[in-house]
């Protein structure tokens, strides 16, 4: 059996999770901030930040679902971003993705930078990364 190096956004490799779900839209990959009006989406300003989203519904519902605590859930990275497996995670307040200088969060690596695929099926040109925060981000 040959193994992947390749992550299906959407999908967290550990059974250690904590999934919650909110209405509106945020693509799998993509840090997740609630806002006071319960709008969710990847930017900070007026937001606290949830966790990862893992994609839209399976149900077909206009519903997000998000890792609020987890082990190895894939998180996108910015273009040209190479992450040290063990260094503390850090996330842009403006698209939600991993970046070399963010804002600090309670999640280390557990890996480098992966091939990535979307929900849809295409490939993500900057790849994403495992990122363990079992007590929330």
């Amino acid at each position: 059996m040959s193994h992947s190096s390749t992550v299906y956004m959407g999908n967290v490799q550990s059974s250690f999770k904590e999934i919650d779900n909110r209405s509106g839209s945020v693509a799998a990959g993509l840090a997740v901030y609630l806002h006071s009006d319960e709008s969710i989406n990847t930017t900070a300003s007026g937001g606290g930040l949830l966790g990862v989203s893992v994609g839209r519904s399976l149900s077909d519902t206009s519903r997000t679902a998000i890792v609020r605590k987890g082990l190895r859930v894939p998180i996108l990275l910015t273009n040209s971003f190479t992450p040290t497996i063990g260094a503390q995670v850090q996330i842009s307040t403006t698209t939600g993705k991993a970046v070399s200088s963010g804002t600090a969060v309670n999640a280390v690596y557990k890996s480098s930078t992966l091939a990535a695929v979307d929900e849809d099926g295409n490939a993500i040109a900057d790849g994403c990364a495992y990122i363990d925060f079992q007590g929330g981000l």
